[in-house]
This record gives structure tokens, C-alpha cells and sequence, in this order.
């Protein structure tokens, strides 16, 4: 900081202090006095005027006290589904009966056991053929006319 701030804040300091040493001299003249002027236009003026409590000593505002309780850790809890009881349903069984001898010829003729005369032939497949008119006799035949 230069000088010249130093001044201006000591000017101002002891401006305050002045202004505050005139406060305190009206407000003991006017309690001298026993006349003062009315706070507001609702009442009459007080009749005296108390000055403002010093406390001796200092009153010292002192940190509050903290507690730091020690931290739980505990294991995560686990939830577990209960075990229901079902009852199974009743085992129901035929009665046994025995086995029935089997055919196992297969519905179809392997074709390398028959012969090609003794084979019936196929009836051809016919193919369908769909024949259409291009259509360019068509194209241009449409006019819109917007009016």
C-alpha cells in the first residue's frame, strides 16, 4: 500500500470517531435535558435513554463441542427367500402292457430297388406361362389439367 492510502484510512478512522463522540454528547445532552423529541409520531418521547450495556470482560466465543463417533461397519445384509414346502402330485402309472410286435417297413420305395421299366413315369410338370402387354400404349395417354 502507498502513503497515500495509509492517510486516507487513518482521515477516515478518525472521521468515524468524531462523528461517534458527537452522537454521544447529543444523546447526553438531550438525557440532561429530560426533553426529547418524539421516536415517532405514535407515542411521547422516551424519558431516558439507556446506553448500550458494556460487557467486562469480553465475552469469548469459544468453539462448540464435536462429537466424532466411531463408524459401525457392518456386513451387507442378505436376504434369503424363505424354503416353501410343495407337496408333489400324486405319480400316476398305467398299467404295463406288452409289446406288440412291429412292422418296420417304411412306407416308401427306395429307388435303387426298383427297376427303371417297373417305375411308373412322372407326369410332366407343366409351366404356366403369364404373358402381358407392355405398357406403352398407355404412357402419355393422361393429362391433368389444373385450372
Amino acid at each position: 500500500m502507498s502513503l497515500d492510502s495509509h492517510i486516507s484510512l487513518l482521515v477516515a478512522a478518525l472521521d468515524l470517531k468524531m462523528v461517534q463522540l458527537v452522537r454521544g454528547a447529543m444523546r447526553a445532552a438531550d438525557e440532561a435535558s429530560g426533553k426529547g423529541e418524539a421516536v415517532s409520531g405514535l407515542g411521547p418521547a422516551p424519558n431516558r435513554i439507556e446506553q448500550r450495556r458494556v460487557f467486562h470482560p469480553e465475552p469469548r466465543i469459544e468453539p462448540r463441542k464435536v462429537y466424532h463417533p466411531t463408524p459401525r461397519i457392518e456386513p451387507r445384509e442378505v436376504i434369503r427367500p424363505t424354503p416353501r414346502v410343495v407337496e408333489p402330485p400324486p405319480v400316476y402309472c398305467c398299467p404295463p402292457c406288452e409289446p406288440k410286435p412291429r412292422d418296420h417297413k417304411s412306407p416308401f420305395v427306395p429307388p435303387w430297388k426298383v427297376m427303371p421299366w417297373e417305375n411308373p413315369p412322372q407326369p410332366l410338370l407343366k409351366i404356366k406361362l403369364i404373358k402381358l402387354k407392355p405398357d406403352i400404349v398407355r404412357k402419355g395417354s393422361l393429362i391433368d389439367c389444373f385450372m
